[in-house]
């Protein structure tokens, strides 16, 4: 009996430990840009459980009061175009909202799913190597290297 119990008790730990498969931990980066009078504020956060990221969620401001307001009208339409594209993808939750010239939009994507594949297909979204499970440390180096800043 007592090794039955310690078998039973065995396993129980060993699938509660691999159920957790890593620690959780959330990263963000940021980068801003001025891109010929458009200034951008990009903030992405990573959560993770280990190194696979669970969940992308990134918050976009687009500054657009160096334009009139006909370009600016434009650029809110093409915006919204955007957003739409991004609610089309299952597993993806978008906004869009404009107020004072600043265009800001919302995204979260679970990537648990296939709406990292979906968002590849489409061209939102530039996924190097496979679409199944991101790399929380890969993603890291390339936000890095593409001039995100890493916050502490």
């Amino acid at each position: 009996m007592k090794k039955l119990t310690a078998l039973t008790m065995t396993l129980v730990m060993a699938v509660s430990l691999a159920a957790c498969g890593g620690k959780a931990q959330s990263v963000t980066y940021t980068m801003e840009q001025d891109n010929e009078g458009l200034k951008m504020t990009d903030t992405m956060t990573l959560n993770a459980k280990g190194d696979k990221v669970q969940k992308m969620e990134e918050t976009i401001a687009l500054d657009m009061t160096g334009f009139d307001d006909d370009t600016q009208t434009l650029m809110t339409e093409a915006y919204d175009s955007l957003v739409e594209s991004y609610q089309a993808v299952d597993g993806v939750e978008c906004t869009g909202s404009a107020a004072d010239g600043v265009y800001t939009i919302a995204i979260t994507i679970d990537t648990t799913g296939d709406a990292v594949s979906k968002l590849a297909e489409q061209g939102l979204l530039q996924v190097d190597g496979g679409t199944n499970g991101i790399s929380l440390e890969k993603t890291g180096e390339a936000l890095e290297a593409g001039g995100y800043t890493k916050a502490e």
